[in-house]
C-alpha cells in the first residue's frame, strides 16, 4: 500500500481570526508609529492642521484604543472625556487624519449631549464634510450610530420574530460592541427622535446633490450607508464569516414610509440620467447601485424587479462591437503543451466572446449583488440570459467565476440547479486545476440545500481526484479532498497544507443523504493520522460535521470513538483537538466516556501541561474520576438532569 499523506497539526496560536486581529493591530501600530515620526518633523497628521499639544493628546488616545478596554464603562468614560476637548472644533478636528480616526472609533459611545453637538455642527457643513477625506468617515459613522439610536430601531429590536432562531444559538455579541451599547442604552425619546431626523436629513441632502456626490469617492460611501439605513438595514462587518450567514442576521427593521420613499426616490432619479446604462461599468456608481438593490429588497420588491430587469437589458446585455472584438476567451488544454500549427488554426473556432458584464470588475460585482437579492422571476431571467450555455466558460474565467458561485448559492429551484450542475459536472477537474475551488464548494453546498445531485457530485469529485478502481487510492480519499489535489500529487505532498474549500467540501459531503463512502474512508484511516487532522482548524470542523450529521448512524459514531482511542490525550492538549475531544465526549455512551476519562487520567500531568488540556481536565472532571468513578458518574448524571429540566427555559 502506498504511504498516505499526513496533514500535521499547525502550530498553536496561528491562523484564522487571531491572524486577522494581529494584522489589524500591526496596521494600527504602524499608523501610530508613522504619525509620531511625522509629528517630530512638525507635520501633525494630514488634513487640517492642529496644535502639537492636541496632536500628542489624540496620539495617546489612539494608543489607548489600540490596547483595548477592560469594560464598557472605561470606553464610555474615555469617549466623553475626548469629546469634552472638541467643543467648537467638531468639524475642524474631524478633518484631521489622526483625530478623525479617534472620533470615528469613539463617537458610538458618546453621551447624547456630545453626539447632538456633533450632529448640529456637521449639519451646518454637510457639503464640505461629504467631500473631506477624513471628516467624511466620521459622518458615515454618525449615520450608522444615529440609525442604531433611532426610535424605529429601538422598537424593532424590542420585537422578537417568532421565526428567528433562539437567542442562545446566535453569535455571541461583544459586550463592548457599539450595537449592543446603542440599542440597549436608555436614551431619551427626544434624543432618539433627533437621531431619526438626522438620518432623514442627511439622506435628503445627498439625494438633492446626487449630481455632485455620485462621482466623489468620499461622498459615495456616505450615500451607500444612508441608503441602507433608510431602508432599515445595518450592514455588519464580520471577518471570516459567510455573507449568507451575515445576511440572515441582517433583517431589515420596519422604518416609516418617509424613509422608504427617499430610497425609491434615489433610484427614480438615477434612472432618468442619460448615462444610467453605463453605471454598471463605473466602480463608484456600480457599488451605489448594489446598495440600492439591497435596500429595494427591503422596501419595494416590485421596484427591485423592474430596476433589475432594466439593468439586465440596458447594461448587462448591451452589445459593444469594439469590446466584443477585444474581450474574447480562449480555452487552452494544459495537458497538450506542444500545439501544432494546425491546432492553432482550429482554435479560432473555439474563441468565445463573453457578455460585457463579465469583463469588468464593477459590473461583475453588481451582478453578484443582484443575484443575491433577486426574486424568483428576475433570478431566472439573469440565469437564462447571462449564464445558460456558457456556465463552464464563466466558471473557468478568473473574474466571472465569483458570479457563478453566487448563482449556485442563490438558486432556489431544483430544476434550475440541476441544469447548472449538468453544465459543470464534467469540469470539476478543470476547476480544481485553475484554482476555482469556490465553485466546487458552492456545488456541494447546494446539493445539500436542494437535496439533489449528491451521488453525481461524489462520483465527479472522485473522478477529478483520480480516486477510482483500487482500494489503495480509495484509502487516500480524505487526504485528496482536504488538499483538493489528485491522488498522484496528494500522496507526495507531506506538507501541513489543508485547503479551506477542501475542508468545507468534506463537511458538506458528510451531510449528504448517503455519505457511506466517505464515512468508511474516515474510519479506515490510521487513527493517529485522523487525530492529527482533527487537531487542525479545518479538521476540527470535519469532526463536528461527522458528529452532527443526521445521515450518519450511531454505530458509525461509536466506531469513530473507538477508532480514536489512545489518541485522546494528544488531541486534548491542542487548541482545536481539545474542542473535538469535548464534543466527542458529549455524544459518547457511559462506557466510552469512562474509557476517554481513563486515558486522560493516566497521564494527567501531560494533560495539565497546556492551557487547553487543563480546560479539558476541568470540564471532564478528571480529578473526580481519579478519586471515585461512581462519584464521577453521579456528578455527570446530575448535570444531565439539570440540563434537561432547564432546557425549555434556556431556549
Amino acid at each position: 500500500m502506498a504511504e498516505a499523506a499526513v496533514i500535521s497539526a499547525p502550530k498553536e496560536g496561528g491562523g484564522g481570526r487571531n491572524k486577522f486581529r494581529s494584522k489589524r493591530r500591526n496596521k494600527d501600530s504602524r499608523f501610530l508609529s508613522n504619525a509620531r515620526g511625522f509629528g517630530k518633523k512638525g507635520i501633525y497628521g494630514r488634513g487640517t492642521q492642529i496644535e502639537q499639544e492636541s496632536f500628542s493628546y489624540f496620539i495617546n488616545i489612539s494608543d489607548a484604543i489600540r490596547q483595548g478596554f477592560e469594560n464598557l464603562e472605561d470606553k464610555v468614560t474615555m469617549a466623553n472625556n475626548v469629546f469634552e476637548q472638541t467643543h467648537d472644533q467638531e468639524v475642524h478636528l474631524s478633518s484631521n487624519q489622526v483625530v478623525s480616526k479617534v472620533i470615528e472609533n469613539l463617537i458610538a459611545f458618546a453621551e447624547p449631549e456630545h453626539f447632538e453637538r456633533f450632529m448640529k455642527a456637521f449639519a451646518e457643513n454637510f457639503r464640505p464634510i461629504c467631500s473631506d477625506s477624513f471628516a467624511s468617515h466620521v459622518l458615515q459613522k454618525m449615520v450608522e450610530v444615529s440609525f442604531l439610536r433611532a426610535e424605529y430601531y429601538k422598537k424593532a429590536t424590542n420585537k422578537q420574530d417568532p421565526g428567528d432562531e433562539p437567542v442562545t444559538k446566535r453569535r455571541k455579541e461583544d459586550k463592548l460592541s457599539e450595537e449592543v451599547y446603542n440599542t440597549t442604552n436608555k436614551f431619551s425619546e427626544d434624543h432618539r427622535k433627533n437621531c431619526s431626523e438626522f438620518v432623514l436629513k442627511i439622506g435628503k441632502f445627498l439625494l438633492n446633490n446626487l449630481e455632485d456626490f455620485v462621482w466623489d469617492p468620499c461622498a459615495n460611501h456616505i450615500i451607500r450607508t444612508s441608503i441602507l439605513v433608510l431602508a432599515g438595514i445595518r450592514k455588519r462587518k464580520v471577518a471570516f464569516e459567510r455573507n449568507t450567514q451575515i445576511e440572515k442576521q441582517e433583517k431589515a427593521v420596519e422604518v416609516p414610509n418617509e424613509w422608504s420613499e427617499v430610497v425609491t426616490e434615489y433610484i427614480d432619479r438615477l434612472q432618468m440620467w442619460p448615462q444610467f446604462s453605463e453605471f454598471a461599468y463605473n466602480m463608484l456608481a456600480a457599488q451605489m447601485l448594489a446598495h440600492i438593490m439591497m435596500s429595494l429588497r427591503a422596501v419595494d420588491k416590485s421596484k427591485l424587479k423592474h430596476v433589475g430587469k432594466k439593468i439586465l437589458m440596458e447594461s448587462f446585455l448591451k452589445v459593444d462591437e469594439e469590446d466584443e472584438k477585444k474581450e474574447k476567451v480562449v480555452i487552452i488544454d494544459d495537458d497538450n503543451d506542444a500545439k501544432t500549427s494546425k491546432n492553432k488554426e482550429n482554435m479560432e473556432n473555439d474563441v468565445v466572446a463573453l457578455p460585457k458584464v463579465f469583463t469588468q470588475t464593477a459590473s461583475a460585482s453588481l451582478l453578484e449583488t443582484l443575484l443575491t437579492v433577486a426574486g424568483p422571476k428576475l433570478f431566472t431571467q439573469l440565469n437564462a440570459m447571462l449564464f445558460t450555455g456558457r456556465i463552464k466558460l464563466l466558471a473557468l474565467n478568473k473574474l466571472s467565476n465569483f458570479a457563478v458561485q453566487k448563482l449556485i448559492e442563490n438558486v432556489k429551484e431544483k430544476v434550475e440547479f440541476e441544469s447548472i450542475f449538468d453544465e459543470l459536472n464534467t469540469s470539476i477537474e478543470e476547476l480544481l486545476k485553475v484554482g476555482h475551488t469556490g465553485v466546487v464548494e458552492a456545488l456541494a453546498r447546494s446539493c445539500i440545500r436542494l437535496s439533489t445531485k449528491q451521488g453525481s457530485f461524489v462520483s465527479s469529485l472522485l473522478t477529478a481526484l483520480h480516486i477510482s478502481g483500487t482500494k489503495e487510492r480509495f484509502d487516500s480519499l480524505v487526504i485528496c479532498i482536504l488538499k483538493l489535489k489528485p491522488y498522484e500529487i496528494a500522496i507526495e505532498d507531506k506538507s501541513q497544507y489543508m485547503h479551506v474549500h477542501g475542508s468545507l467540501i468534506l463537511q458538506h459531503m458528510l451531510e449528504f443523504s448517503k455519505p457511506i463512502k466517505l464515512v468508511q474512508s474516515i474510519l479506515e484511516m490510521p487513527s493517529n493520522d485522523l487525530a492529527t487532522i482533527f487537531c487542525s482548524p479545518g479538521g476540527s470542523y470535519i469532526a463536528d460535521a461527522f458528529i452532527k450529521s443526521k445521515t450518519i448512524g450511531e454505530k458509525s459514531r461509536e466506531k469513530l470513538l473507538k477508532h480514536l482511542e489512545r489518541n485522546y490525550l494528544d488531541m486534548a492538549v491542542t487548541k482545536f483537538g481539545s474542542r473535538v475531544v469535548e464534543n466527542l465526549f458529549d455524544i459518547a455512551n457511559d462506557g466510552q466516556k469512562v474509557r476517554i476519562a481513563k486515558e486522560l487520567a493516566d497521564k494527567v500531568n501531560q494533560l495539565n501541561g497546556t492551557m487547553f488540556g487543563s480546560v479539558i481536565h476541568q470540564k471532564l472532571r478528571i480529578q473526580t474520576f481519579q478519586l471515585s468513578v461512581s462519584q464521577w458518574r453521579a456528578a455527570f448524571n446530575r448535570a444531565k438532569k439539570a440540563e434537561t429540566l432547564f432546557k425549555d427555559i434556556i431556549n
